[in-house]
């Protein structure tokens, strides 16, 4: 993780308005549109919380946004909620396995 990023605060009310936007239009123009606000009040404030649990827990890792929609039935392209993986080894940013002292822990938020 990077050490760029601030103190966590919490996430804005306007994460939760950025998710109900993307489950009503599910489409990369309102993606490529809101993306901004992604990366402001969603990803930051995630890696803001992984940079403080990473010294306790180990390595993190943010899911990437978008779905893998070959086999779905559902083709929206991106995911309604924010993910991450705490714990795990990673070597050239590849997940390698469990480390052997601290177990995996998956952490997720903002489901809708």
């Amino acid at each position: 993780m990077s050490t760029d990023t601030k103190m966590f605060r919490g996430w804005p009310a306007e994460a939760l308005e950025f998710y109900e936007g993307l489950e009503a239009d599910n489409s990369k123009a309102y993606w490529t549109a809101h993306k901004d606000v992604y990366e402001t009040v969603v990803l930051s404030p995630m890696k803001a919380i992984l940079t403080e649990l990473a010294p306790e827990f180990g390595d993190c890792k943010v899911f990437r946004p978008n779905r893998d929609v070959r086999f779905s039935t559902d083709k929206s392209p991106y995911k309604t909620h924010i993910g991450s993986i705490i714990g795990a080894s990673y070597r050239d940013g590849r997940l390698t396995g469990r480390s052997r002292r601290r177990p995996s822990r998956k952490v997720s938020t903002f489901s809708l």
